[in-house]
């Protein structure tokens, strides 16, 4: 469900709340099941308002009293009703993010007289995103976390281990049963301290590898000292982003056959010990140096084609919205910057994102993506 946006729009003295919800199908259910479902059950039942009072105060006018009244509507919302199951067969994880996968449930009584039981959870088959019957007979999404060596180190869900299933279907159907927000399983994702509420963003430490054209082989000791300070300066300065390495990289003449030993490199770079430690990774393809502008199109073009076909087996997730962000920022500063076919996505074996982009329109490239680059770096690290 990566395309899912939420916005408001006020209009007329109303305010609209527009879900934009991803295309296949079952993304579209399982979103709508997390995200819209909460919504109308709080739009429709509330919480009670004297309560609110008597836990804040009656002065909404007050921004510190609003901010607990609304952390308090928040945390008190009836969610998905939660049962912990044990699943019936391995499950494979995703190595990517944590799965909300659909499953059938079983329950059986502890015992005769405490009304309590215990369930036991049955996948529905094959998961992706456009397999509708994955939902049939489907009783609810089971929690499983992201697998491999950044998630929760197995790649497998074991028989007889158990997660947290969001259920489709209230288990009571009285009016304000079912899990509070504050107590469901996703509650420690937010965190309410104040340095979060006033979105307090992690500093990103920013590797840089700069490519170079064989031609422009005699500028490596001096760009990257230039590029970094125009890194930092369009990230916010010193006390939002820092330099914790860069390196550069001789790209060979574009050949017709692919240049292993190139891509070979490349990848060693940027997974070696003089980039560890970086959480976004800036791939600069030097080329603002020539005078001549057609020579200018050629390296912004051939050589930025050379290293993204080089990138292309260590990205794991491409973030196109990202890229496109990229692309029409460097474009509105240099008209020439459209000739670069930027990429973002996420490395396969680190938690980093990874940018490629021109030194030309370098500062208006960062600036458009600035914003959701902060956002994506603290997803990724979630």
């Amino acid at each position: 469900g990566k395309p899912t946006t939420f916005i408001t729009i006020d209009k007329d003295h109303s305010r609209k709340l527009v879900f934009a919800l991803p295309g296949n199908p079952v993304s579209a259910s399982v979103c709508c099941e997390l995200l819209v479902r909460p919504c109308l059950e709080l739009l429709h039942n509330g919480v009670d308002i004297d309560e609110i009072g008597r836990q804040t105060g009656p002065n909404f006018e007050d921004e510190s009293t609003m901010r607990e009244a609304v952390k308090y509507v928040v945390e008190n919302a009836n969610v998905h009703e939660e049962v912990v199951a044990s699943i019936t067969s391995d499950i494979k994880l995703d190595m990517g993010r944590p799965e909300y996968h659909r499953v059938t449930l079983n329950r059986k009584p502890i015992d005769n007289n405490s009304g309590q039981y215990i369930y036991q959870a049955t996948s529905t088959g094959q998961q992706r995103s456009s397999i509708v019957l994955s939902l049939r007979n489907a009783d609810g999404l089971m929690m499983l976390p992201r697998g491999g060596p950044m998630g929760c180190g197995s790649t497998v869900a074991k028989k007889g281990e158990s997660f947290p299933v969001f259920m489709f279907s209230k288990i009571s159907s009285s009016i304000g049963s079912g899990t509070k927000f504050k107590d469901s399983s996703h509650r420690p994702i937010l965190d309410y301290n104040n340095d979060h509420v006033h979105n307090k963003r992690e500093k990103l430490m920013v590797g840089v590898v700069i490519c170079l054209s064989e031609k422009d082989r005699g500028k490596k000791d001096v760009l990257p000292d230039e590029l970094g300070s125009r890194i930092v300066r369009s990230l916010g300065g010193e006390s939002k982003a820092s330099i914790t390495s860069h390196v550069t990289c001789i790209v060979p003449t574009m050949a017709k056959a692919p240049n292993d030993n190139f891509a070979n490199k490349l990848s060693s770079l940027i997974h070696g010990p003089a980039i560890e430690g970086s959480n976004v990774i800036f791939v600069v393809v030097a080329s603002k140096g020539d005078t001549s502008k057609s020579r200018t199109r050629h390296v912004a073009f051939r050589t930025g084609l050379e290293v993204n076909h080089a990138l292309a087996p260590i990205i794991d997730k491409h973030a196109h919205a990202l890229a496109l962000q990229v692309r029409k920022g460097a474009s509105s500063q240099d008209g020439i910057a459209a000739m670069f076919e930027n990429v973002v996505g996420t490395l396969r074996e680190r938690s980093s994102l990874i940018i490629t982009c021109s030194d030309i329109g370098l500062e208006r490239a960062i600036g458009a993506m600035k914003g959701s680059l902060f956002h994506a770096i603290s997803l990724i690290n979630a």
